[in-house]
Order: C-alpha cells, then structure tokens, then sequence
C-alpha cells in the first residue's frame, strides 16, 4: 500500500498539484500516528519539504492537547512527537464533538499556513472520532474545507464507509497495522497530563488585563494567549488567580509577551502534588 500512496503522490507532482495535502482518517488505535511518520519519512529522504498537521487534540503529538499543532519535519522520525512545532491554534477542549467549528478552522489555519511556509507535501493526522452522524458531519466538513489531495483511510470492519461516502477525490484504504496497541481512557488521561506539564515546564506567573466576561472564568481556566485577531496563538495560559484591586488576572504561561489577548477554553487545570491535572469541565462562556 506504500507503493499505491507513493504513486498517487507522484502523479499528483506530475500535474503540478503542489503541495500534495495528504488526510489521514480512522478511528481511535488503528495506527494513523504509525501511518502518518512512516509517510513523512518516505517523502523527506526524497528532498521533499513536509509538514505535518496534528488535529488530535486529546492526544496531541505535536504541540499540547487541546490544541491543533503543525510542524515541519527536519530529520528522520521515530516518534511523529519529534516534529519541531512551528504553529499552534486552540481549541479549547479534548473533545472533537465539543468544538467542531474550532478543530476544522484550526486545521485550515495549520494547512495554509504550511502552504505559506512552501511545504511540497501536508500530511493532516486527523481525530479518531468517527462513530455516529454528528461525526460524519464533522469529519465530512473537515475534509471539505481543507481540500485534501489524497484520503488514507485505515480502517477495521468497514467503519468508514459513512464517511466515506460521496468524497470526490483519491481514497486509499490500508489495515489496520498488527503493531497498534490500545490504550485505556485512563491512560490517554495520563499522556495528556505528561504533556501539559512538559509545556509548562518553563512557565511563569505573569500579570494581564483581564479578557471579556473574565468574571465568568474559574481559577485553573486554560487560555490561548495570541495578538489581536490572529488565529495562530502564541501559546498557553492557566488562570491562577485575580488581583482584584488592580483589575488583573495572574496568568502561569511560558509565553514571555505581555501584549496579548485571551481565548478561554472548556477545560480546568489543577495542580495536585507539584502537578497539573485535568478537573472539571464547564460550558462556553
């Protein structure tokens, strides 16, 4: 199948289709993170420039959960961790359902902006969320709007065929690969915790005027901190406490700028024995 996507790639060059924007669709444990870094290696040992889009925001590689990350790839890959992150857009939440609109413009944000950058080859690593119509719905609209050249489609038992359906462009399926493990809910929990606190290893408390209807928002608030009306954001915040009599919120980033703005996510970060963890989860405000 290596072969059939090589191929599909090449003829997609010879027509001067560039880049070549590749989406990777399946379910939760078949093996598209696998896929996705055996992809990229294959197109950067022939010289191309590749860039990948992690829009699996509850089990980012690239990047912090709750947001879209994309890299450009500068070696050989072991892990698809190893891309340097290049652009980060929020979300807000580790549920794709949850914030549907945000993960399809986030993802079209990360694929032009890897245009931008003149990346020959886009490899998008989609969510694992595809049970049901809501997400056929979603995943339907994802892939309209960001116009992928090719579908890779990992499959077991014909699951996809819903989506699939009515896609007016070059799908290939591949198996799911026999090295795949499963993971439980609770270690998934686990792995995004490692990775919250990796990001906010080299964070600080820093002080900021507080964001629109910031009354609303409850200490341990995840922020996208970002400049004007940008998509792209600068990085992450935790809400830590208010200043009541200067009007500010104290704000635990590694982001340095002071001039910014704030986009309030769903989810809460506490820490419990020198760690961040995940709490409770509470509407948009």
């Amino acid at each position: 199948m290596q072969q059939a996507i090589e191929e599909a790639v090449e003829d997609a060059l010879r027509q001067e289709q560039k880049p070549v924007v590749i989406f990777m669709l399946g379910g939760v444990d078949v093996g598209k993170t696998y896929a996705v870094t055996s992809i990229a290696n294959v197109f950067f040992a022939q010289g191309l420039k590749v860039a990948v889009v992690d829009t699996d925001v509850g089990q980012s590689d690239i990047g912090p959960p709750c947001c879209i990350g994309m890299g450009i790839q500068e070696k050989e890959l072991r892990t698809l961790s190893e891309v340097p992150l290049h652009s980060l857009y929020f979300v807000g939440t580790t549920s794709p359902n949850r914030c549907m609109h945000e993960c399809v413009n986030g993802a079209a944000a990360a694929v032009a902006k890897a245009k931008e950058l003149g990346a020959d080859i886009i490899i998008v690593d989609s969510t694992g969320w595809i049970e049901g119509e809501d997400a056929k719905r979603f995943k339907q609209y994802e892939i309209k709007t960001i116009k992928p050249t090719i579908v890779i489609a990992i499959e077991r038992e014909e699951r996809l065929g819903h989506i699939l359906t009515d896609l007016n462009m070059k799908v290939i399926k591949l198996p799911v690969s026999g090295e795949v493990r499963s993971r439980s809910r609770e270690e998934r929990k686990a792995l995004r915790e490692e990775a919250y606190n990796r990001y906010f290893s080299t964070a600080k408390t820093r002080v900021f005027d507080p964001p629109a209807l910031a009354w609303t928002l409850e200490e341990g608030t995840l922020m996208g901190l970002f400049r004007s009306d940008e998509s792209e954001i600068l990085g992450l915040g935790i809400l830590m406490k208010w200043d009541y009599e200067r009007g500010k919120v104290i704000v635990f980033t590694p982001v340095d700028d002071l001039d910014i703005q704030m986009k309030t996510g769903v989810l809460k970060l506490i820490k419990e024995n020198g760690k961040f963890k995940e709490a409770i989860v509470y509407k948009f405000y």
